[in-house]
């Protein structure tokens, strides 16, 4: 009988594609695993990972960090994306990141990454929040694109290929956020960490499974990306650009190891925005135990 896993997942995104890849290729079935990854939106990580809703979640590591700092069970166990992949995308009339004054932005929340990164780039061209424009809490990035395209917001940070699929809509690009925040740690795979401590065969064998995934679309751009396109979904054309972006720059780590000075830096902006105590560990150690990654790699 095999191991029943829940994963969380966060929207329909590219950052998905190791779970769906090892899915599809029967990378969990060799493992003895059935895993179920459910869309969670734009609801917190924390309660479902506490009460056993879910196992693990692939999302941002905010809720991971902040649950730890307060001596909650919550852990990084892997990396994910590494490093940045969002453009600010802008309906038609808004050409220029100053065009944006006074308008709506659409972000996940306001306590995790898409919403720190919109104010590093408007404030580059002298927009500040509050005051020189609204957020709009949308979800993740298929949502937000739905919201562009009705005019609900104004302007949201797309993910590729999303950004891909707004340009063909007609919408602008007015540049990538990597240029204004080029470390941060975007998206990892986070447990509770009891779970993870009663269940550490399982814990790795799901890895191993990932880390298969993970070099499997590395090496298989037609394949991965029928697969991409299917469960984004997106056109099968954006769908190869984004294997090109994703495999060409490793924005997915292909090794599954977490970015740590990318790490470093969320802890840095969560304190200064004060989602984390002043007195809480600046150090990406204490929030990492990436000791069953290390024994899947082997």
């Amino acid at each position: 009988m095999s191991d029943k896993i829940a994963v969380g997942l966060v929207s329909r995104t590219y950052f998905n594609m190791p779970l769906w890849a090892a899915q599809e290729r029967g990378f969990f079935a060799d493992e003895g695993l059935e895993v179920e990854g459910t869309i969670h939106g734009n609801a917190s990580q924390e309660p479902p990972l506490l009460d056993g809703t879910f196992q693990l979640y692939i999302g941002s590591p905010e809720v991971a960090i902040q649950n730890a700092a307060e001596g909650g069970p919550l852990k990084i166990v892997a990396g994910n994306a590494g490093k940045l992949v969002h453009s600010l995308i802008t309906r038609a009339p808004f050409k220029r990141v100053e065009d944006l004054r006074g308008r709506m932005i659409g972000i996940f929340n306001d306590k995790e990454g898409t919403f720190f990164h919109v104010k590093a780039m408007l404030a580059a061209h002298g927009l500040n929040f509050p005051g020189d424009y609204e957020v709009k809490h949308t979800g993740g990035v298929p949502p937000r694109h739905k919201a562009l395209l009705a005019g609900e917001i104004d302007a949201g940070l797309q993910s590729v290929p999303w950004n891909y699929v707004a340009e063909e809509a007609g919408m602008n690009n007015l540049g990538d956020v990597i240029d204004y925040v080029p470390d941060w740690q975007f998206v990892s795979v986070n447990v509770n960490g009891r779970w993870a401590e009663a269940n550490r065969g399982v814990l790795v064998r799901f890895l191993r499974a990932m880390l298969r995934g993970t070099d499997w679309l590395y090496d298989n751009r037609a394949a991965a990306s029928a697969i991409a396109a299917r469960e984004l979904p997106a056109p099968l054309h954006h769908a190869e650009r984004a294997w090109d972006f994703f495999t060409g720059t490793n924005a997915l780590t292909r090794d599954m190891s977490v970015n740590v000075k990318g790490l470093a830096q969320v802890i840095a902006t969560l304190k200064q925005t004060g989602l984390l105590a002043q007195n809480a560990s600046a150090e990406p150690a204490t929030y990492i135990d990436d000791s069953s990654l290390r024994e899947a790699r082997r």
